[in-house]
């Protein structure tokens, strides 16, 4: 089945986007399982993933705007492939100047810009939030879609009040960063109160808590508690099992089109998998 579709600006998102973890070696696991993600994820293994990812219907990747990432990804679209881009702006210590940094990410022709969650979160703590609003101008006139990450929905709650000039927020399920590797059920309920509450696009992150959750049960929980206009992004890991991608693919697709989640305009538009 077809994966539907949401709207950011005028882009068009599959409701499951792949994510971009693994790729980096964030596994949210142990430094062990980390440095396994490194070795496992070459240049070729991750246009393979990505490969996977657009035959099984998904159009978008959501991953940090690190050297090595983009590098990847111009080789992957200079071979051909289409799958867009959201970009995660890296933390703040890995950049001096963030609106200079954010040209070079502009070169790589991302259709949006996301302010990384946790340094969103480090701003809120620190009482500088306010800070972000000419970054958030600055990638508004390079011409991507603008967004917001955050661990912490008090934080997503606060710049959709005071009106950020966003196009989309991206939520963890999770308070990593309060919690850091544990994974509440109690953050999770928080986090789909505060997705429901706001109108705008979001895009929820840890749905599988790192790989602790079982997929199906915990994609039909996120399907249930966010907006029909949002999307999950979810790191795959095919090392263990190669096919991965393409099963959460039609996992999703079929849960939408069962409990006819995915709102009438999508509805119509499903078709089966060839």
């Amino acid at each position: 089945m077809k994966l539907p579709t949401i709207s950011i600006e005028s882009h068009r998102i599959t409701r499951l986007i792949i994510g971009g973890n693994p790729y980096s070696g964030i596994s949210h696991q142990s430094a062990a399982a980390s440095k396994a993600m490194e070795d496992y994820y070459t240049t070729i293994q991750i246009m393979m993933d990505l490969r996977q990812a657009e035959r099984s219907g998904i159009n978008t990747v959501l991953a940090r705007a690190d050297r090595h990432i983009m590098r990847v990804l111009n080789e992957y679209w200079n071979a051909g492939g289409t799958i867009q881009w959201i970009a995660q702006t890296p933390k703040d210590t890995e950049y001096a100047n963030l609106d200079e940094y954010l040209q070079i990410i502009a070169r790589y022709k991302p259709i949006a810009i996301y302010h990384h969650g946790g340094t969103t979160d480090k701003l809120c703590a620190e009482g500088r939030l306010g800070s972000l609003q000419e970054s958030l101008k600055h990638i508004r006139d390079l011409g991507c879609a603008v967004g917001i990450g955050t661990h912490d929905p008090h934080v997503l709650k606060y710049c959709y009040s005071e009106g950020y000039d966003v196009d989309f927020y991206v939520c963890a399920l999770y308070n990593h960063t309060r919690h850091r590797e544990l994974y509440l059920p109690n953050d999770r309920d928080a986090a789909f109160a505060a997705i429901q509450a706001i109108p705008a696009p979001i895009i929820a992150i840890k749905v599988l808590a790192a790989g602790r959750n079982e997929p199906r049960e915990a994609f039909q929980l996120a399907l249930e508690n966010i907006k029909p206009t949002d999307a999950m992004a979810v790191g795959m890991y095919t090392q263990f099992q190669r096919d991965q991608i393409r099963q959460n693919a039609r996992t999703v697709a079929k849960l939408l089109s069962e409990s006819r989640l995915s709102g009438l305009e999508d509805l119509q538009d499903l078709r089966t998998y060839q």
